[in-house]
């Protein structure tokens, strides 16, 4: 039954079926042949060295040479440690490939979208992107198309970087930008590090044309663009322990919505405590 057991877990971990027998049966036996690992596992002939092999690379057992080469386990801990890495790796492989596929459906989309519709369509309240590339695009493209007014709501403002010549173009263009950023008590010595970085950059760069607020708390982050017009919002909620590349961010174009945004920033803006820039 425990041998079952581990068998059924380690499937659930992402192996198949094969290759959770062959190792299931290496921690059990210990240092082990690739024929007798054939024989109690039930993994035939044909298969077990490519089995072995795969097992080998993906780290969770090791080989030592010889004529023949003989098997072992690593310890239950270390196997947990590699399939979890393995895991997440699969994860960002996987994501990176939707993200790539999915700027080059948009582009392509483009030109036949709509064009057979025989009534509107109506767009939907919440737009949901992944967090990452797709998400820093989207936040691009609104600054790049501000008129009026940008509020941003970070933790850090960790993805300043990135969208730095964007933010920069729209201060130029005479975009009011408000920011709130956590209070830098509440933030462990790493991200403080990052916000005070931030910080100096945006001093440096744009003076007292940007205005920075903390707050203590924040239920999400993301930003608001000119809500008083045509304005729009990208958010996502406050995930603790989720990484960043497994969240969600929503996107929305409906006016009351980015209007009830609007309200949220303004209500936490007035609770904020001033940035106090250096002194020149």
């Amino acid at each position: 039954m425990s041998l079952t057991r581990v068998k059924n877990l380690l499937m659930q971990m992402g192996l198949n079926e094969y290759q959770a027998s062959a190792l299931t049966y290496i921690l059990y036996l210990g240092e082990v042949k690739a024929s007798t690992l054939s024989k109690v596992s039930g993994v035939p002939s044909s298969r077990i060295y490519g089995i072995l092999d795969e097992l080998v690379r993906m780290g969770l057992i090791t080989v030592k040479p010889g004529r023949p080469a003989t098997y072992s386990p690593r310890n239950p801990e270390d196997v947990a440690g590699a399939l979890i890495s393995n895991g997440i790796r699969e994860l960002k492989e996987r994501l990176s490939a939707l993200e790539r596929y999915a700027k080059e459906f948009v582009e392509s989309s483009r030109d036949i979208y709509l064009k057979g519709a025989k009534r509107e369509v109506v767009a939907p309240l919440l737009r949901v992107v992944s967090v990452g590339d797709v998400s820093l695009e989207e936040t691009r493209k609104m600054y790049t198309t501000a008129k009026r007014e940008i509020m941003v709501i970070s933790k850090v403002f960790e993805y300043l970087p990135k969208v730095f010549e964007e933010l920069s173009d729209a201060v130029k263009r005479g975009v009011k930008v408000r920011v709130i950023l956590l209070d830098p008590s509440k933030l462990q010595e790493e991200s403080r590090r990052v916000q005070e970085e931030n910080l100096a950059m945006m001093e440096k760069e744009f003076g007292d044309r940007l205005e920075v607020r903390f707050f203590p708390e924040l239920p999400l982050r993301g930003c608001i663009v000119d809500p008083e017009g045509n304005g729009c919002a990208l958010f996502l909620v406050e995930e603790p322990g989720v990484p960043l590349f497994l969240r969600e961010a929503a996107i929305t174009t409906h006016h009351n919505l980015v209007r009830a945004l609007s309200l949220m920033f303004e209500l936490i803006w007035e609770k904020s405590e001033p940035y106090r820039r250096q002194a020149s």
